[in-house]
This record gives C-alpha cells, sequence and structure tokens, in this order.
C-alpha cells in the first residue's frame, strides 16, 4: 500500500473515471519487462522498470531535439546514475531495481544523444 495517499484514495477518486493500467508488451528486443507506446504514435513510450516499486514505471519521450529518457524513481541522482547505484533502501526489490537500472544505463549507452533527466535531479 502506499502510505502517501491510504485512507485518501476513497475521496480522492470520487466521481472520477476508473484508472486504467498499462498493459504492457513484450520488449521486441527484450531488453525490458515490457513497453507501451502511451498513444499510439510513437511520441512516449512507458517502460517498465520494476524495483522501486512492483510496478514502476520509465519513460521515454521523442521530442523535436532528440530522445529524452526520464527514469523516475529507477534512479535519483546524477551521482547514482553515473555509478550504477540504485536507490538504496527506498525499493522494493532491489535485484528488479537493480536490473532495470543497468538496462536503462544501456538504453542511453546505444543513444549517446539521449538526454537522461532523473528522478531527483536534473
Amino acid at each position: 500500500e502506499n502510505f502517501f495517499v491510504e485512507g485518501m484514495e476513497d475521496a480522492f477518486f470520487e466521481g472520477r473515471p476508473a484508472i486504467q493500467e498499462f498493459q504492457f508488451t513484450k520488449d521486441p528486443d527484450g531488453k525490458f519487462e515490457g513497453v507501451i507506446d502511451v498513444f499510439g504514435d510513437g511520441s512516449l513510450f512507458a517502460i517498465s522498470t520494476p524495483g522501486h516499486t512492483a510496478g514502476h514505471v520509465s519513460y521515454l519521450a521523442r521530442t523535436p531535439t532528440g530522445p529524452v529518457l526520464l527514469t523516475g524513481d529507477a534512479c535519483h541522482t546524477r551521482w547514482g546514475w553515473e555509478h550504477g547505484v540504485e536507490p538504496g533502501s527506498f525499493t522494493f526489490d532491489r535485484d528488479e531495481e537493480r536490473k532495470s537500472l543497468l538496462a536503462l544505463k544501456a538504453l542511453s549507452q546505444r543513444h549517446p544523444k539521449m538526454v537522461v533527466n532523473l528522478g531527483h535531479q536534473p
């Protein structure tokens, strides 16, 4: 359970449509648990990156200036990114977190012009 919203979700979601969960498809490259083209136009991809939480998601945006990777909480800091260190004690599954972090780093290495925006730092 998410302790930040525990007990608040009923009031927050009252009268709103049900949340739709992503239905990930298998990553054709086999690098990630799953991917989804969020809008169906190739502009934004959700990437399953479990570890920090069971359902953690990172995003890859195709922008006019090039690809931008949004790691979310798969990696919090620039130091962690540069040294391959996952967030640590704030992690649901450390093995999955490490696997997700390494897969994101490998993605950025395959695309050197990709901008990487980390969860808690620019």
